[in-house]
């Protein structure tokens, strides 16, 4: 049998700490563990897509693939993943068998699913169809719940069980903001879970691209009141400017080529210097963009993920909005609309708030290069 090639074709430089890295994106290495682990399939797929890459030069690196086959008017997927590190293990997964998220095959099986939530909620869906919304094998998962016997969906988020608790005490410190928010029904610690109800509405990004975005004042006015609250600082999670500045440098350092590597140490003097000395100010979200926020029915904004509220930095939040608008101007579609709502977002904050114009466009233009 023939081997299906892995698109896109990716191109990276060796990594002499992770035994085995390009091989991570040879089609022939890849089909070869996947038939060696799950037995060779009666028919080969169309292709074997690679959709995420979770690395950390000369200690770990994660890829994520989908094989996927044509079934008349429908593809079937089989999602899985390898993962090596530096120690020289490696290690083969397929979903939902997710060896870092316990609780993922039964929030994903739709009988598991309705005993777990009738043993950790006060809900249940019966045989819910279960839709994977977001998926980061060995990080986390988001799955929805939908029913012909229940009106609103049903949201699972899916986490490492050690992250359980922080979790929590960051779902208690958005209540402390502006927004109206999902309820939780549960949770299963030991399984990493957690119930939530769904929000109706659109995301504050589908109304930027039909050109019918909230005004920005209403966005400020949630996280100005989320700036403004106390907190203790054993809350939440405390934003870690520096090191993530670190290991971003770290990788673009070893995947750019020589040729380019003025870009990184020209970045580093000017972002290096800040991050070095950046100290957290308030409470902030810490990773809050366009797609985080629901607009109600009822014209309410509605926070819909807040893992990383803790101490931060106001600044950085709305930088992280205007980062995530230019990408998307620049990226995908409506790039007319999204370079409209960050220049509208970007006059409303500085109008609002004394902060010095040129922070905010450095800390805008340095975020933009860090989205995947």
């Amino acid at each position: 049998m023939s081997t299906p090639v892995i698109d896109p074709q990716i191109t990276l430089p060796a990594d002499e700490g992770i035994n085995g890295f390009l091989s991570l994106f040879e089609s022939d290495w890849v089909w070869h563990t996947y038939c060696s682990e799950l037995g060779e399939p009666e028919d080969l797929p169309r292709r074997i897509r690679a959709i995420q890459l979770n690395y950390r030069p000369g200690r770990r690196a994660c890829v994520s693939y989908s094989a996927e086959w044509n079934r008349g008017k429908w593809i079937q997927e089989d999602r899985f993943a390898i993962e090596l590190t530096d120690t020289g293990s490696k290690r083969f997964f397929r979903y939902p068998d997710d060896p870092h998220l316990p609780g993922l095959s039964g929030a994903a099986s739709p009988i598991d699913a309705d005993l777990l939530l009738a043993r950790y909620t006060s809900s249940s869906f019966r045989r819910p169809l279960v839709q994977i919304m977001r998926y980061r094998p060995g990080s986390r998962a988001v799955l929805r719940y939908t029913s012909r016997q229940e009106m609103q969906p049903l949201f699972v988020r899916v986490m490492p069980p050690e992250r359980i608790g922080r979790w929590l005490s960051a779902a208690d410190l958005a209540s402390k903001s502006g927004f109206q928010l999902p309820r939780i029904l549960g949770y299963w610690e030991e399984g990493g879970l957690v119930w939530l109800t769904g929000v109706p509405g659109e995301s504050v990004r589908q109304r930027i691209h039909s050109g019918t975005p909230p005004d920005p004042a209403s966005i400020l006015d949630g996280l100005a009141n989320l700036w403004s609250s106390e907190v203790d600082p054993q809350q939440g999670r405390t934003l870690d400017i520096l090191s993530g500045f670190k290991m971003t440098e770290g990788l673009l350092s070893h995947v750019i080529p020589a040729s380019e590597q003025h870009l990184v140490h020209r970045l580093a003097d000017v972002l290096g210097p800040f991050c070095a000395t950046w100290r957290p100010s308030a409470l902030a979200h810490n990773d809050f963009h366009d797609d985080q926020v629901v607009l109600t029915p009822q014209g309410r904004l509605a926070l819909v993920d807040f893992d990383e509220i803790g101490l931060g930095d106001p600044l950085l939040d709305v930088a992280n909005l205007m980062a995530h608008l230019r990408w998307m101007a620049r990226f995908r579609n409506a790039p007319e609309e999204c370079q409209a709502y960050h220049r509208l977002i970007r006059n409303a904050a500085l109008n609002r708030f004394d902060w010095d114009p040129q922070d905010l466009n450095m800390l805008a233009t340095s975020k933009s290069g860090t989205l995947s």
